[in-house]
């Protein structure tokens, strides 16, 4: 697993979810990241689609962390 800072929050990702993690840091603009990690850490996960149409989960994590999921 890798851990990185995305829009001024750690997110945890594994490899086969790179996919998510570059539509969140690089396909879309900061203010669209910014509802979707705002949604995660209100309601605990944020579905997102890709411009691919792949399915991710942004789960908010206890300690703070967001996780970027595969559905």
């Amino acid at each position: 697993m890798t851990q990185i800072n995305l829009h001024g929050h750690s997110v945890i990702h594994d490899e086969h979810d790179r996919e998510g993690y570059d539509y969140l840091a690089h396909k879309i603009q900061g203010e669209e990241a910014k509802v979707i990690f705002d949604y995660a850490k209100e309601h605990g996960t944020a579905e997102f689609e890709t411009h691919l149409n792949k399915n991710y989960s942004l789960v908010h994590n206890s300690d703070g962390t967001y996780t970027i999921v595969k559905r």
